[in-house]
């Protein structure tokens, strides 16, 4: 039995490929979502054609039809955010059957063809159906594609844009594409949410300054802070350059404090999660009126616990960064050695008797398999007395690493 899982383009006949045509024409059954379906059903006359577009039920027509050739249509290409690969996946154990693959023109490479942009320079976004983080994509990227699930779901990425001030980014919008009604249109943010955009659409952000974005190495001036204590940003660059965050990880930010570690770790776990924790109600207002200042600080997740209560994914973590235990210090980490991620772990004191404590740590920690290390750093910083510039040194902070 033959299987073809063929990608018919856009949905303009004209744009399906030879192959595709061939296939489709050669098969019994035609199954497919109704637009899709009902874009192609006048051009292959005298097929049988089922409207579903759910992965099991289309399993189960296939099964139920034994012996004919079927080939299930989806829009696009069917490797591009395409039921079709989960279809691959769940028939390519079936007996007797073989599967057939045919790429169509995907919206992505026929509006990058029309707008003459590189294609290998774009990343690609979905918001149909899914949450992703648009800051970090757009801020790190030159040209960021995005597909929306209708006509409001774009006007809401131009909304966060402007959230975001991102005001005069060029953003080019393609609607209806191949069809008669085609629309591409390059406008701000503000002026597209003025037009009436068609459910069917996409589009592609352009950002000139994308090379410009900071990795991590904020002023303290820019954070909230009130009188709760902030990691100075030299310290703080030199604690996340010791947890080496990926753009996936999981972090935890323990004594969270004013949020400065929680707002650089969001920044670079952009793609992860960020659970900042936070015993202090004064420190939670700052921590939420950071988290509202910066528009990079949507993966963050405030907790107000004293810890070790408040951990409860701390297994899941692969970064955590204890800033501030309340006396917990120990039975943090117990719960942190029991995790089989291994994570990589940075604790900073100022104290002797928590450097004594952390001495301690460390050498269990090998016993964990971990290797360590500990560093103390010593920041003094200019400052203007009268004609003179003088150095004034910062309280000493001791940085632990295991890993």
């Amino acid at each position: 039995m033959n299987i073809n899982l063929v990608g018919i383009g856009l949905g303009n006949p004209e744009l399906l490929t030879k192959a595709a045509c061939n296939a489709i024409s050669k098969s019994d059954i035609v199954i497919g979502a109704k637009r899709i379906v009902d874009s192609i059903r006048s051009d292959f006359v005298g097929k049988k054609f089922f409207l579903e577009y759910n992965t099991e039920k289309i399993a189960d027509i296939i099964k139920s039809n034994a012996g004919s050739e079927i080939s299930v249509v989806f829009s696009g290409d069917i490797s591009l955010f395409s039921g079709g690969s989960k279809l691959f996946e769940r028939l390519k154990d079936l007996k007797n059957c073989k599967i057939n693959t045919f790429p169509g023109i995907s919206s992505l490479s026929y509006l990058c063809a029309k707008t003459n942009i590189d294609i290998s320079k774009v990343k690609i976004l979905s918001f149909h159906g899914k949450d992703e983080l648009l800051y970090h994509n757009i801020g790190s990227n030159e040209y960021t594609f995005i597909i929306t699930s209708n006509g409001e779901g774009a006007k809401e990425i131009c909304r966060k844009l402007i959230s975001f001030g991102f005001f005069d980014l060029d953003i080019t919008l393609g609607e209806n594409l191949s069809y008669v009604n085609e629309r591409i249109t390059t406008a701000k943010a503000w002026d597209l949410l003025d037009m009436d955009i068609s459910d069917l659409n996409c589009m592609i952000i352009f950002n000139p300054d994308s090379d410009k974005a900071i990795s991590f190495g904020l002023h303290d001036e820019v954070f909230a802070r009130d009188k709760v204590p902030i990691t100075k940003s030299e310290v703080r660059a030199v604690i996340l350059s010791k947890l080496n965050i990926s753009s996936d990880s999981i972090c935890y930010d323990i004594g969270a404090g004013s949020g400065s570690v929680s707002i650089e770790m969001a920044g670079l776990a952009y793609e992860g999660k960020v659970y900042a924790v936070e015993k202090n109600p004064v420190a939670i207002e700052l921590i939420k009126k950071n988290i509202h200042n910066f528009s990079n600080a949507e993966n963050i997740e405030l907790i107000f616990a004293k810890a070790p209560k408040g951990l409860e994914h701390i297994l899941e973590a692969d970064r955590i960064f204890i800033g501030g235990s309340g006396g917990e210090l120990n039975a943090v980490m117990d719960i942190i050695f029991a995790s089989q991620k291994h994570p990589t772990v940075v604790i900073s004191a100022i104290t002797l008797e928590t450097v004594a404590q952390i001495s301690d740590i460390l050498k269990q920690a090998k016993r964990y398999g971990y290797d360590t290390e500990m560093t103390a750093i010593n920041v003094s910083k200019s400052k203007e007395v009268g004609p003179y510039n003088m150095m004034t040194a910062q309280n000493m902070v001791f940085i632990a690493k295991l890993w």
